[in-house]
């Protein structure tokens, strides 16, 4: 079943044997909801949180600061730049020693230059190289953090369809450390280990999906949640 806000907290309050209206078990959602949703997001390489971004090459500059339209990028799976005739041309990772020694002139070889390699060099900023020989267009396409679930934004792509993982996240949280003298997790001290159990096994089913989402070759080396 899909959860909203009120609908998982009251859920999770049924599940602890706390009540729904404690002021202690109000105050400590946010952070239960978060342990579960930063579990969910590192483990799983989900679609949803794929965004494409724009932004535009500073002409003589190495330095391209990455778009946040959507929300920080933490993970960059790749950047375009688009020329005068709005062709797509791809820009390759590297590491900023290959960059620097490569292009270490800030000055573009030419007006027509493009980009064609990156080096990510801080959570803002990336490295270019050649720079721009013009202001060109760049395209970046990554992973950043969906909206939180609160009160407010009532619903998540993971309460909406990745329900059953989500409300085990929150058990993880919840048993393992936040709510230790609470009734259901003094009355059995392996709760948070029989949730943790119970969120990887969902954890692995959920990957398999997403692989399935992204069209990843047979061939392909699976992410560390679906490895056996």
């Amino acid at each position: 079943m899909a959860y909203t806000y009120a609908s998982l907290t009251t859920a999770l309050a049924a599940a602890l044997v706390v009540d729904p209206t404690d002021t202690d078990y109000l105050a400590l959602l946010p952070t239960i909801i978060d342990d579960a949703e930063q579990l969910c997001y590192r483990e799983l390489d989900l679609v949803d949180a794929s965004v494409t971004d724009g932004g535009t090459a500073t002409a003589n500059s190495r330095f391209f600061s990455l778009p946040s339209t959507y929300g920080h990028l933490l993970v960059i799976d790749q950047i375009n730049v688009f020329d005068a005739s709005s062709v797509r041309h791809p820009v390759l990772p590297a590491s900023r020693e290959v960059v620097d020694f490569t292009w270490p002139s800030e000055t573009a070889p030419a007006t027509t230059s493009i980009p064609a390699l990156f080096a990510r060099i801080d959570d803002a900023r990336v490295l270019f190289g050649p720079p721009s020989g013009t202001d060109w267009t760049v395209e970046v396409i990554g992973t950043i953090r969906p909206a939180p679930l609160t009160a407010i934004n009532t619903t998540t792509f993971l309460t909406t369809y990745l329900s059953d993982l989500f409300f085990a996240g929150c058990m993880v949280a919840a048993t393992g450390s936040l709510l230790k003298g609470w009734s259901a997790v003094s009355d059995d001290p392996q709760m948070g280990v029989t949730w943790k159990k119970n969120f990887d096994e969902r954890l692995k089913s959920a990957a398999k999906e997403e692989l399935r989402k992204n069209y990843i070759s047979a061939m392909s080396a699976p992410p560390p949640s679906v490895r056996q």
